[in-house]
C-alpha cells in the first residue's frame, strides 16, 4: 500500500526526474504556458507553486535556492521581478492544470499548465498597433502593380511573357558525359600492348 509516499516518479531516475522539472519550471516560467501530459503537469503545479512563494519573498537566501534549482538568470530575475509581484496579494493557487483530451499518437492524457495571473493587457495594445501600419505596407505595392498593368498595353504584356522562355533557353546546358563504349576501349588496349 502507498501509506504517506507523495510524489510522482514518472518512471524515471532521480537525476533524470529533477532535470525534467527544471527544464518545464524553465519553460512555464518563460512563456506562462505549456502543453504536457497530465502527469508531468500535476507534479509540475508543486514545483512551480513552491518557486512562486520563493519569489514572494524577495531576499537573497530565496534567489538563491531558487537559482539552485532552475539555474538560468533570467529566468530567475523575471521571476522575483515579474511574477512573483502579481502575486504578493495571492496565498497559493498560481498555476492552474486544464486537462485537454488525449494525444493522437498514444492516446496519453494531456494538459496545459499555465499561471493564473497573466500580464497586463497594457503590453499587447502597445504591440498591436505596430503590426497594423506593416500590414498597410504590404498593400501598397500590391496595388501599384495593378495601376501599372492597367497602364501598359497588352502587347507589351505578351512580348514579355515570349522573353521568358527564350531567357530560359539561354541557360547552359547541362554537360555530356563523354564516355566511349566499353569494346572499342577493350579492343584499344589489346592493339596497344
Amino acid at each position: 500500500m502507498r501509506h504517506l509516499i507523495s510524489g510522482n516518479k514518472l518512471n524515471r531516475t532521480k537525476s533524470h526526474r529533477k532535470a525534467l522539472l527544471m527544464n518545464m519550471a524553465n519553460s512555464l516560467f518563460q512563456h506562462e504556458s505549456i502543453k504536457t501530459t497530465d502527469t508531468k503537469a500535476m507534479t509540475l503545479k508543486r514545483v512551480a507553486d513552491r518557486l512562486i512563494t520563493l519569489a514572494k519573498k524577495k531576499d537573497l537566501h530565496s534567489m538563491r535556492l531558487v537559482f539552485a534549482f532552475l539555474r538560468d538568470k533570467v529566468i530567475v530575475k523575471k521571476l522575483f521581478s515579474d511574477i512573483g509581484d502579481r502575486y504578493v496579494s495571492i496565498n497559493g493557487g498560481y498555476t492552474r492544470v486544464l486537462k485537454i483530451g488525449r494525444r493522437k499518437g498514444d492516446a496519453a492524457p494531456m494538459a496545459i499548465i499555465e499561471l493564473t495571473q497573466k500580464r497586463e493587457p497594457e503590453e499587447k495594445a502597445k504591440k498591436e498597433p505596430k503590426e497594423q501600419p506593416k500590414k498597410e505596407a504590404k498593400e501598397k505595392p500590391k496595388k501599384e502593380t495593378k495601376e501599372k498593368a492597367k497602364k501598359e498595353p497588352k502587347a507589351k504584356v505578351k512580348k514579355e511573357a515570349k522573353a521568358k522562355p527564350e531567357g530560359e533557353a539561354t541557360e547552359k546546358p547541362k554537360r555530356a558525359r563523354k564516355t566511349k563504349p566499353k569494346e572499342e576501349n577493350k579492343g584499344k588496349s589489346n592493339e596497344e600492348a
